[in-house]
């Protein structure tokens, strides 16, 4: 196997199905590890922390929401994947993206180009997509 790795997002989609089915396939082809990654904004982290620690008396903290968005990540995996690695991240999402890709030295992201990513995700003036390629990040829409 090598050191390169294939990152599913599979947070702002309701098709993380298809998205992890062609990250396992690029995987496939390059032997290489698949790694899903599940991003909470901060905006969505400000409110679950909130209801955690208000509503349901949960502590709470960045490495809860981090563990919580692991555990998210894990559950969508499983059912489609034999292998992989879960990550949680909390933070703006495309710079927790950049980041992580290029932390496991990603030679694909894959996710939804069709996805709902919420306000605060992006620029108005361009998508999460542009984005992420203005940056240099190697992206695989699943559409």
């Amino acid at each position: 196997m090598t050191d390169m790795v294939v990152v599913a997002v599979v947070s702002g989609t309701t098709r993380a199905e298809s998205v992890l089915v062609e990250a396992a396939r690029r995987a496939d082809e390059s032997d290489t590890v698949v790694h899903v990654l599940y991003v909470v904004g901060l905006e969505w982290y400000a409110r679950l922390e909130l209801h955690l620690a208000e509503r349901l008396g949960i502590p709470t903290g960045s490495e809860t929401i981090r563990s919580i968005c692991e555990r998210k990540a894990d559950r969508l995996a499983a059912p489609a994947l034999e292998e992989y690695e879960a990550v949680g991240r909390v933070g703006n999402p495309i710079d927790e993206i950049v980041q992580y890709a290029e932390q496991v030295g990603a030679d694909t992201v894959v996710l939804d180009g069709a996805g709902h990513w919420g306000g605060g995700w992006w620029r108005r003036s361009s998508s999460l997509l542009e984005q992420l390629r203005e940056r240099d990040v190697p992206v695989v829409p699943v559409y």
